[in-house]
């Protein structure tokens, strides 16, 4: 008896350090995937009772949702953006359930992040719904360990083999005539078809001016080309010595945009002043996007389509030529055509009206031209409207 007790200490010892051993913090995503919330919203909570009947402790929503600020688009699938919510929320699993329901099965994907190992996994199965807690805690079981998956087949998927029939008498079947064909039942693509045909699986509910849509990207709204037409004013700060005429501006430009990834738009942009010193500017640039009310609501990404960015630009600026100019003490005198290097910065606010159609204005237009006899230097504003298509 005095032996026994020592080694069933050492015994519950050991099971209780494998098991605290093998417990992780797990950060378990939103899930995505197909059109119903509620089967979405079911299968977000078996994750969560799987991994913790695991022995695994899982991040609070509060806390994965305040994660996904840190990434651009609020929507991680990457694996740096998978690292990037893992680091945020302190966990060394990052968890996302990807889910398609039909009518008496769902189909459940689960996808993992192994923090130390870098390592993407994931493992897919059709689960009846009847007996989704168990089957999808069996999932968790083989994906959320340090090994890994591994090799060879999963549980799930060993093949049971019927007993043989007993053989029957030979007895000639009556005939019977041929079944007409029923209905075929569809089945819900899986969630990679999905996200290729139209990214139903990662749309962000956006509140226009004129209306509320789900669209993605949340910027362009699945309507990457735009044209923008611009009016505004500019005023030069610093002009050569000995420089004559109005210092200020009345200008317009037209741009043409293709937005990369929703967020990254470069242009191609033709200006002249109105009013004012003579000048064209033929350029090209970019700008970069974000959108700051971007959150995670109940039912998904979601925010007001109010856009802020950064834009930089350079080409060519052309001061046309000048007869008659009048200078210093009266004399009259000619300029020829010039062309130089232009840049130029400014700061970026768009409003969407519809998916189609917003407002946008630059403020602060930062413009530096380098001339033989001096630099130009101008600061100003523009607004106006812009399609998308």
């Amino acid at each position: 008896m005095t032996r026994w007790l020592p080694c069933s200490a050492a015994t519950l010892a050991t099971f209780l350090f494998a098991g605290a051993a093998l417990a992780d913090r797990v950060a378990v995503l939103p899930a995505r995937g197909g059109t119903d919330d509620a089967a979405r919203q079911t299968a977000q909570a078996e994750i969560t009772r799987g991994l913790t009947a695991l022995g695994h402790e899982v991040v609070a929503d509060t806390e994965v949702t305040a994660s996904l600020w840190a990434v651009l688009d609020g929507v991680p699938d990457s694996t740096d953006e998978y690292r990037t919510v893992g680091t945020a929320t302190s966990a060394g699993w990052v968890l996302l359930g990807l889910i398609e329901p039909a009518v008496k099965t769902t189909r459940v994907e689960l996808l993992a992040f192994h923090g130390s190992t870098g390592r993407v996994e994931s493992v897919a199965r059709e689960v009846e719904q009847e007996q989704m807690g168990p089957q999808i805690q069996e999932m968790l079981s083989v994906l959320v360990r340090p090994e890994g998956i591994g090799e060879g087949e999963l549980p799930w998927e060993r093949a049971v083999t019927p007993p043989a029939p007993s053989p029957a008498p030979p007895t000639a079947p009556p005939a019977v005539p041929p079944a007409a064909p029923g209905p075929s039942t569809p089945t819900s693509p899986p969630p990679g078809e999905a996200s290729a045909a139209g990214g139903s699986d990662k749309l962000a509910t956006m509140h226009y001016l004129s209306a509320v849509r789900r669209v993605w990207p949340p910027y362009s709204g699945g309507k990457p080309f735009g044209l923008s037409a611009l009016i505004g004013f500019s005023h030069a700060t610093t002009r050569p010595e000995g420089a004559i005429g109005s210092a200020s501006a009345a200008l317009v430009s037209l741009r043409a945009s293709y937005a990369f990834a929703g967020t990254f738009e470069p242009f191609v942009q033709f200006g002249s002043n109105l009013s004012g010193p003579g000048a064209v500017w033929v350029e090209g640039g970019a700008r970069y996007l974000f959108t700051p009310g971007l959150h995670m609501g109940p039912k998904g990404l979601e925010g007001m389509a109010l856009h802020f960015g950064l834009e930089a630009t350079a080409g060519a600026f052309i001061r046309p030529g000048q007869s008659d100019l009048e200078g210093p003490s009266d004399v009259r005198y000619e300029r020829s055509l010039q062309a130089g290097f232009t840049m130029s910065a400014a700061g970026t606010v768009i409003v969407g009206i519809s998916p189609g159609l917003q407002l946008e204005a630059q403020v602060g237009n930062l413009r530096f031209v380098p001339l033989s006899e001096g630099s130009l230097v101008f600061v100003g504003a523009t607004a106006g409207v812009g399609l998308r298509y």
